[in-house]
């Protein structure tokens, strides 16, 4: 597990990029009480870290605000790369929307999860699972979309990843 420092700067970008999306026709179903800020913060922080370590060919860009949902959150090496983030440190799963992983496949899905109870907050770059895996869970359905609920503990150790793309240093 990989441990990333929080920035205030960080917080106030991924509420500004909410905040702008929930204007949108596509954001304008967003649930109550989902701090989908904490999200796009792992998302950001992630990114930031394999473009620091590695060759990435097509970085992440954040929320997309246009409607359009994206092939990858970023290419690392040829291979499209999905970051799925557990937006509280007590949450145990990811869970991707089932829509989203089979009409959009990814190769790799990393997990990440955001820890608020401690400061400053941290973001744990947590492991990672290929594409053809993550169907294998059990589909799910609590309010909106039906997902795969994928347990964090599924996740191969990060350490793993880091040595399939040492060559993309």
């Amino acid at each position: 597990m990989i441990e990333i420092e929080v920035a205030i700067e960080d917080i106030l970008i991924a509420k500004q990029q909410v905040s702008a999306f929930e204007k949108t026709d596509a954001g304008s179903w967003r649930y109550t009480d989902v701090e989908a800020w904490r999200g796009i913060v792992c998302e950001m922080m992630v990114s930031r870290w394999f473009e620091s370590n590695y060759k990435v060919e097509i970085p992440s860009k954040g929320l997309d605000t246009s409607g359009n949902v994206d092939d990858y959150d970023f290419v690392l090496g040829g291979k499209k790369f999905e970051i799925k983030s557990a937006t509280k440190n007590y949450f145990k799963f990811i869970m991707p929307k089932i829509h989203d992983v089979d009409s959009h496949p990814k190769d790799f899905y990393i997990a990440a999860k955001y820890n608020e109870t401690v400061e400053p907050n941290k973001v744990y770059l947590l492991g990672y699972l290929t594409g053809a895996e993550i169907n294998k869970f059990p589909k799910k359905q609590n309010k909106g979309a039906p997902y795969y609920e994928v347990p964090i503990s599924e996740f191969r150790d990060i350490e793993g990843l880091k040595l399939l793309f040492e060559w993309q240093k």
